[in-house]
């Protein structure tokens, strides 16, 4: 949700220091954009397959609803009440 924060706090978990040039280079380079046009380069075959369309909740349309049910209970069965699954935000970005 937050690049420019979300880089600041892997470098600092990290124990890098990044300059604000650098930072700027890493939050650019990860953009959704940016790793679609290299994704031939990061992910061979697979790039046009796993960088899409960048939309939010668009994989619903390629599952069946038998698909969709299965994977809401398997969601709900494994990681469903954690902190994970809370910070996945399941319910808003996810169930069909």
């Amino acid at each position: 949700q937050n690049r420019v924060l979300g880089v600041k706090k892997i470098a600092a978990f990290l124990g890098i220091s990044l300059t604000e040039e650098e930072l700027q280079h890493v939050v650019e380079r990860s953009s959704f954009q940016s790793m679609k046009k290299n994704s031939d380069k990061t992910h061979g075959a697979f790039g046009n397959i796993l960088f899409r369309k960048g939309g939010v909740s668009d994989w619903k349309n390629l599952f069946s609803e038998d698909q969709n049910e299965k994977m809401d209970k398997a969601f709900e069965e494994y990681v469903g009440g954690t902190k994970l699954g809370t910070k996945l935000k399941y319910e808003v970005y996810c169930k069909a």
